[in-house]
């Protein structure tokens, strides 16, 4: 019971420091958020940190990417399994996104996006871990469409995310999406 106990405490840890590092990686990017930070939001002290991701930073981010992939993964699996035609899936996943950028604000931007531009460079297991997690995004729309509109649409999303984030105006990604649907439908 106590190791149960333990193990549970630990995986609540790991996870508060990952939901810590997603938020801020999302705000102000990867490059410009230190691990003291992470650990000041994530109530937690370095040692626990190291504790947790041996690999330091750069393990984070990968475990952030991976970690908000496959949250997105399966929430277009979802969507996919209630939408009607291809066109409305993908109009969802904008106004998915549009509603969680009003809720957390304009530079809500997204993890994985970050990790390319912020982490890969530098990091072979973070430009993985993103390309795994756009792929994986791109497969679960192709289900529903051909692969060139799932790419279409993972980068028409990602661009409108960059976009609204500049225009400080998130009904911008609902617009890219209903655009997307529209030429989609035609």
């Amino acid at each position: 019971m106590e190791a149960a106990r333990g193990d549970r405490r630990r995986t609540d840890t790991r996870r508060r420091l990952l939901r810590a590092a997603d938020d801020l990686f999302r705000r102000r990017g990867i490059g410009s958020v230190g691990i003291a930070e992470v650990c000041r939001a994530a109530g937690v002290t370095k040692g626990v940190f190291t504790h947790h991701f041996p690999g330091g930073k750069d393990e984070l981010v990968g475990a952030v990417v991976a970690r908000n992939g496959a949250l997105v993964r399966t929430a277009l699996e979802r969507s996919a399994g209630r939408a009607g035609p291809a066109p409305e899936l993908v109009e969802g996943l904008f106004r998915g996104y549009a509603r969680a950028m009003r809720a957390g604000g304009v530079d809500y931007g997204c993890p994985v996006a970050a990790g390319v531009v912020d982490a890969s460079a530098r990091s072979p297991a973070t430009r993985r871990a993103a390309g795994d997690a756009f792929a994986s995004w791109c497969r679960t729309l192709a289900a529903r469409c051909p692969d060139d509109v799932a790419e279409l649409a993972v980068a028409s999303l990602e661009g409108a995310i960059l976009l609204a984030r500049a225009a400080d105006d998130p009904a911008l990604v609902t617009r890219v999406g209903r655009t997307l649907r529209g030429l989609l439908d035609a």
